[in-house]
């Protein structure tokens, strides 16, 4: 088996497993069973993205200097501390420190699995096949996602501290696999640099980078401003379904669904490679816009399809952005790069999570 696929699959491994803890498909519905209202989690969400904000362009660039592979190992550390905070710590407060672990966890996650798998690749002049990784990888976090929120119902009934410490446990198993990873040849080749230059001239290529080019400027806002209805919508739907007359039961099924709207997406953006991203974001707004429209109407299975629409649409033209941002970008600031496309979706993310919980919470 050639080295490249060894490395896919344990990223493949790694993301599966960290997507299908249960605490964290449906920490909504652990909080509003607890007894928080919408809008302390629309402001939960908010502290999620101010943290990221501050620390996702910092932790790429650390990806691109200290390692891709040490970074992982650090993100799933954070996952750790947050479990460890939110079943310890059951105040609000414990609550925000908890999130604010967990966007650490994403901080030096985002940037960091995608430059390892695309570098792998170039290494073998395999870069063709980051499409088909791409696109698995969607289908793999919708899947154990879906499959987690399913038993969103197990959640609940073991309560917040035991679906933590699965958390905990799934985690520690994330840095076994982390740790047979082998490291980039371009982050390896770097090692006799000093530290303070090597960050100095990653950060300095990526300002000069993104400073010249308009077009993956507006490709980033546009991926940004889809993922973030789609991200929010399938938020609320988990507190606004049961609001709709939906048992414990049927909820964990109806967010599945839901969920597998991503895989029909990924699908579709293997189909959609001759459409122009311009029309390709048009269309993807509209579904998603649908989708909102959707979650008002008080009727399951039409707020069902509509977070079905929205992460057809997200996933769709979100593996579009990924594989044309990553053509385009230098391997030896490739994690910093990718994190401007989170810090970006952060700061949609700060400006419509309140105004999404005071919306959701009328």
């Amino acid at each position: 088996m050639p080295h490249y696929k060894k490395q896919l699959h344990k990223l493949y491994a790694f993301n599966a497993l960290g997507n299908i803890s249960i605490a964290g498909a449906a920490w909504v519905l652990l909080l509003v069973t607890d007894g928080y209202s919408l809008v302390q989690i629309g402001l939960a969400e908010t502290i999620f993205h101010l943290v990221s904000i501050t620390a996702e362009i910092p932790t790429g660039t650390l990806a691109d200097t200290i390692g891709r592979k040490k970074c992982l190992i650090i993100s799933s550390l954070c996952t750790i501390a947050s479990a460890f905070t939110r079943a310890l710590w059951t105040t609000y407060a414990g609550v925000l420190i908890s999130i604010a672990f967990s966007a650490l966890s994403y901080n030096f996650f985002t940037g960091s699995d995608n430059a390892l798998a695309y570098d792998s690749l170039l290494e073998e002049k395999a870069t063709d096949r980051y499409d088909g990784y791409v696109a698995t990888q969607t289908v793999i976090y919708r899947v154990a996602n879906g499959v987690a929120t399913l038993a969103a119902g197990i959640a609940v009934m073991i309560g917040n501290f035991y679906s933590q410490l699965l958390s905990v446990v799934i985690s520690s198993v994330q840095i076994l696999v982390i740790l047979s990873i082998k490291e980039n040849k371009v982050i390896e080749l770097r090692r006799n640099i000093s530290l303070r230059a090597r960050i100095r001239d990653t950060v300095t290529e990526s300002r000069n980078f993104l400073s010249g080019n308009r077009k993956i400027r507006l490709l980033i806002f546009r991926n940004c401003l889809v993922g973030a209805v789609d991200i929010l919508l399938l938020f609320f739907l988990q507190a606004k379904l049961p609001m709709a007359g939906v048992s414990d039961i049927v909820l964990g099924p109806l967010l599945f669904i839901m969920s597998m709207g991503g895989i029909i997406g990924a699908w579709a953006s293997t189909r959609a490679k001759g459409m122009k991203f311009g029309r390709l974001f048009t269309l993807s707004m509209i579904l998603v816009s649908s989708g909102f429209a959707a979650s008002f109407t008080g009727i399951p299975l039409v707020m069902t399809l509509g977070g079905f629409l929205a992460a057809f649409a997200d996933d769709m033209i979100q593996i579009r952005a990924d594989i044309e941002i990553n053509g385009m970008i230098p391997s030896s600031s490739r994690a910093t790069l990718i994190s401007v496309n989170s810090f970006c979706f952060s700061l949609v993310m700060i400006v419509l999570s309140p105004l999404a919980g005071i919306v959701f919470g009328l």
